[in-house]
């Protein structure tokens, strides 16, 4: 039987986790397969990720996307939206993006036992549905993306949502420790997000802040303040029953 969790152990359980799960099939060959398809790697690696991501918002102005993106500098998203080819629609950078991730999960969870990727979804789903949208835009519109009624597809598309809860909590939470998302990214020792080459590959340009990692420490703990928020629908069993699941989901990437 799992553990009884509060909503901040629940938080602090699944986020790296989640995480992870997403970085997976984003970096997967096929995913990068169908940017190329849909020709978004000629306007650079992140042209896929940001038209996919922000493409739930809909026909928006670039700035608009950038707002909701907020890790990205509005120069980069701006040459990334208007990028697109002709015909191309925002929503369908969406439902391909959402698209890479179902085929990407149908396979890999095919591991996990059937009953505990559906008990993942209904948890999973329990969480979304009650969510305060203002989470964030990207929250909100990803919440929109159809289900597909394969258990693991569904499981992944729905851990991605929950990525962009967090994410728009981290986003706030940026702003609210005095940071900004420059300052954020430059105050991390994480090499995969972090530093004076990752806030280039996402557009910032020098002088970059100094790094400040007690204001840094201060953005995760407010992230995951309120990011648990989101958890509070379910029981402190159920709750920990969801973090074993993301935890069983996680290990189904070895």
């Amino acid at each position: 039987m799992s553990a009884e969790l509060s909503t901040i152990e629940t938080a602090e359980a699944t986020a790296k986790p989640i995480l992870e799960f997403g970085r997976a099939w984003m970096m997967d060959p096929a995913t990068a397969a169908t940017a190329s398809e849909l020709g978004l790697v000629e306007v650079g690696r992140f042209g896929f990720w940001a038209n996919g991501r922000a493409g739930v918002l809909g026909e928006v102005d670039a700035s608009v996307a950038a707002a909701a993106i907020g890790f990205m500098a509005p120069a980069a998203v701006a040459r990334y939206w208007s990028a697109r080819r002709e015909g191309l629609g925002a929503w369908d950078c969406a439902l391909a993006w959402f698209g890479c991730a179902a085929s990407w999960g149908s396979t890999t969870m095919a591991s996990m036992p059937t009953d505990q990727v559906q008990r993942l979804n209904e948890l999973a789903r329990a969480i979304i549905d009650s969510a305060d949208p203002s989470f964030g835009a990207l929250f909100a519109g990803s919440a929109l993306i159809p289900m597909t009624g394969d258990p693991g597809a569904d499981a992944t598309i729905n851990l991605n949502v929950l990525r962009e809860l967090r994410g728009g909590a981290h986003l706030s939470a940026a702003h609210a420790a005095g940071l900004g998302p420059h300052g954020t990214i430059m105050s991390t020792d994480d090499p995969v997000r972090g530093g004076v080459a990752w806030s280039e590959g996402f557009g910032w340009t020098a002088p970059h802040p100094e790094p400040d990692h007690d204001a840094r420490a201060r953005v995760e703990e407010m992230t995951t303040v309120a990011a648990a928020r989101a958890f509070e629908p379910l029981s402190p069993a159920e709750r920990g029953e969801f973090a074993a699941l993301v935890s069983a989901a996680r290990a189904t990437l070895g």
